[in-house]
């Protein structure tokens, strides 16, 4: 029976570039209503206070450059395509993922504007709490997502149809990390895990804007002020987190539309993303457990000083100029093939090829209608 368009499911179906544009508007839309809200608090405090330009313009790169930080880009990659995989939708995966990220960071602000600097004596607190849970929560989910996408890549490998395979792939591995895959399977689910992850105040830039919002209020800034802080930090970080996430849906949906004529652009992405997503969560899961216990420590002294922060930028760009590169070949691929089988060109002698349609027997060896199907790269 052959495979129609019809029957793919429609969360995985790919779209063209402007109709990924038209689903990502409620989401860009949200990105934009932060930004907003955080300029409404910022200008005028800055008319007022000229050196809140310069601080406000830090928070809002500090949040940009937090959006790339490697936990981030694997937890909305890994969780795209296995949302795409449960046939659900992701384009605002990176949205409500930097939303629960950022909210950590927008109510310690509140605190900072609050209780001024009263404030560090919480944040240790809150740090030591937020140390235990955010890099344990992210290790242990970017290895579960890993581990789906490595099974998954193991079954491309083998020749299976890793889209029909889904997550049911049987066996121990399959009930160990069942009940974790379950955690998240819709997009809003990912604001908790953001949150959790946000905890741990763990980065530069969530210390740096932390202490920048003690300082404002330290120095009798006006709440306003200190809020469009955090808000532009949360404005700059949901940019490109929510970008991030949009495109690779976009990239993930047309790879699971017919993934046996994109067999080789499947296994790369899905191998590459599951093999970051092990990295990271190895490496966070050996911090945390030096940090926390002594014994550990010297065993696992070797991951202590390890930077992964740069492998999203590597990942994001990877699996972006991976998508071109497979998106370009197999458009010529498909071209090529369908040409002699669908054209109604003349023959030698100059008659249409049309009187074929007429009932007359195509000669042998001529492409049959419903071999085109298959020329054209769809799955039986």
């Amino acid at each position: 029976m052959t495979k129609t368009a019809s029957s793919v499911p429609e969360a995985c179906q790919p779209l063209s570039i402007s109709q990924t544009a038209r689903r990502s508007v409620p989401y860009l839309a949200g990105v934009l209503a932060l930004h907003l809200l955080a300029l409404a608090l910022w200008i005028p405090s800055a008319l007022h206070t000229p050196l809140l330009w310069g601080v406000g313009l830090t928070a809002y790169l500090f949040g940009l450059r937090h959006a790339w930080d490697a936990d981030h880009i694997a937890v909305i990659d890994n969780t795209v395509r296995k949302l795409l995989l449960l046939r659900q939708n992701a384009h605002g995966v990176g949205l409500f993922f930097s939303l629960g990220h950022a909210s950590v960071v927008f109510l310690m602000a509140v605190v900072a504007a609050v209780i001024g600097k009263a404030l560090l004596g919480y944040q240790g607190q809150i740090g030591v709490f937020g140390g235990w849970v955010g890099p344990l929560v992210a290790g242990v989910y970017l290895l579960t997502v890993a581990t789906v996408n490595l099974v998954s890549a193991s079954v491309v490998w083998r020749g299976g149809n890793e889209h029909a395979h889904h997550h049911n792939h049987g066996g121990l591995l399959a009930r160990l990390i069942t009940p974790l895959t379950r955690l998240v399977s819709r997009q809003w689910q990912v604001f908790p895990l953001g949150f959790l992850m946000g905890l741990g105040f763990d980065t530069a830039s969530e210390v740096a804007l932390l202490a920048l919002a003690g300082s404002a209020a330290q120095q009798g800034l006006s709440v306003a002020a200190i809020l469009s802080l955090p808000l532009l930090f949360g404005a700059g970080m949901t940019l490109l987190d929510t970008l991030d996430g949009v495109a690779m849906t976009h990239a993930y949906a047309w790879a699971l539309d017919n993934p046996r004529a994109k067999r080789s652009y499947n296994l790369l992405v899905t191998g590459i993303s599951g093999l970051v997503a092990l990295v990271i969560g190895v490496v966070t899961l050996a911090q945390w457990a030096g940090a926390h216990f002594a014994g550990a420590a010297r065993v696992l002294a070797v991951f202590q000083n390890l930077d992964v922060s740069s492998l999203g930028f590597w990942l994001a760009g990877t699996v972006l100029l991976l998508f071109v590169g497979a998106s370009v070949r197999y458009v010529r691929q498909r071209r090529d093939r369908s040409a002699p089988g669908l054209s109604l060109g003349a023959d030698v002698n100059g008659n249409s090829e049309a009187a074929g349609l007429q009932g007359a027997a195509p000669p042998q060896g001529a492409v049959q209608p419903q071999d085109a199907v298959f020329q054209q790269g769809q799955t039986p």
